[in-house]
């Protein structure tokens, strides 16, 4: 199988994996310099760096690494404690490559002006939506790579959910921040941040539960919207956004 093929197929499919390279090796050892085993976070492994135990004890090593995101030189002894009698020692450096995360913006208001720019420096793949062409062609959204101008709920049947799914509900009409929340609600996604006062969502509340909602699936709703540090200009706001997005992504890692 060509490993370096395969490593694309996983970034095209958004697949978490690792590179386990061989680095250095002393004494006696299955594999030389150079050697690569690609690992993905479901512990698939391609190619091999010596087979046995040692590629065991890499693959998990390479899991807990690919949950953490960062890259470690782990040193490996050949002997009884891997059950191998080479009697060297291998150091394999495991290095994750992980998929962008992704999240949707729906608003492109003055807080998505400043919150879009801090996204992208924060790794997240960004799409946009807003039915308002003249706001989504503003300059401060031209690094983001997926704009939809469509209203949202065309542009929800446009978006793909699941555990990894970042949703930012910031519109500048209350309609479509109700609507928006009412359809995520029975979805899978990691975070469904919607702006406004405790007011405002007490009233989507009610509307909610006369149609059937859960207690149990509004409670998912981060609202107001971002970590309570006093914000109120729209930067202010966006800093605070982005501030339970890393708290979020820092508890879920550790």
């Amino acid at each position: 199988m060509d490993v370096e093929q395969k490593a694309l197929d996983l970034k095209k499919d958004r697949v978490a994996y690792a590179w386990a390279t061989v680095v250095k090796v002393s004494g006696s050892a299955p594999r030389h310099v150079g050697a690569k085993m690609l690992v993905t976070e479901r512990g698939e492994i391609f190619g091999t760096i010596g087979g046995g135990t040692l590629e065991h004890q890499v693959t998990a090593d390479a899991k807990k690494i690919i949950g953490r995101g960062t890259a470690e030189l782990k040193s490996y002894p050949l002997g009884p404690m891997l059950g191998q009698c080479c009697g060297g020692e291998v150091d394999i450096f495991i290095e994750p490559a992980l998929p962008k995360k992704e999240v949707a913006v729906f608003g492109a208001g003055h807080i998505a002006e400043e919150l879009c720019p801090m996204l992208g420096k924060l790794g997240f793949s960004v799409t946009l939506v807003d039915e308002r062409r003249e706001r989504i062609e503003l300059p401060a959204f031209a690094a983001v790579g997926n704009k939809l101008n469509e209203q949202p709920g065309d542009a929800l049947r446009m978006l793909k959910f699941g555990c990894d799914t970042h949703i930012i509900v910031i519109t500048h009409e209350h309609k479509h921040d109700e609507a928006i929340v009412e359809y995520c609600l029975d979805k899978p996604f990691k975070y469904l941040g919607c702006i406004g006062s405790r007011t405002k969502w007490a009233k989507f509340k009610d509307r909610y539960k006369a149609r059937g909602i859960t207690e149990e699936q509004m409670s998912r709703v981060s609202t107001p919207i971002g970590l309570d540090i006093g914000s109120e200009t729209p930067f202010e706001i966006a800093v605070s956004i982005v501030a339970e997005l890393i708290s979020i992504t820092n508890n879920s890692a550790a």
